[in-house]
């Protein structure tokens, strides 16, 4: 199994207003050692950024989003990641067969390019505390009805 870290959209006008909040840091700290797993054993990292039809300062990433430049950056401008994208093609090259996925929003992005992702015949899982939701329940929904993954289990895949 090859694996690779999808990050989406972590960008100023989604999530930018929420940084006082605990989960904000709590859900970046998962976010960011992740993407350190992921670098260190040579797998890829991909940034998703939505772009909605503009690319100003609010669609960058937030600051507290380390980037580094082996990332693989992919522009959306529809929920679904894989949907008129090159995500799929990158993650075909990539010899890629199972995402790990962490992001905003639990409800919608996560969630379609989750399913995307499993329409076309990836793997897919979510990480555990490394998901921004706009509602609790939303972030519920996630837990309870599909695949998670924790950063300790990453940990051991990467690492055997």
């Amino acid at each position: 199994m090859n694996i690779g870290l999808l990050i989406i959209d972590v960008q100023k006008a989604f999530i930018g207003h929420r940084k006082g909040e605990k989960e904000y840091h709590n859900t970046f700290e998962y976010i960011n050692e992740t993407a350190t797993l992921f670098r260190k054993a040579g797998k890829s990292v991909i940034i998703v950024r939505d772009i909605e039809g503009g690319n100003d300062d609010t669609y960058q990433n937030v600051e507290e989003l380390i980037v580094e430049d082996s990332d693989i950056e992919v522009l959306k401008e529809f929920s679904n990641s894989f949907w008129k994208t090159n995500l799929e093609t990158i993650l075909k090259e990539k010899n890629v067969d199972f995402v790990v996925l962490c992001g905003n929003a639990a409800e919608y992005c996560v969630l379609a390019t989750y399913n995307g992702a499993i329409e076309r015949g990836f793997g897919a899982a979510m990480l555990q505390h490394g998901i921004f939701a706009n509602h609790t329940n939303g972030l519920v929904d996630i837990y309870n009805n599909r695949a998670l993954i924790s950063y300790e289990v990453i940990s051991y895949m990467l690492d055997n």
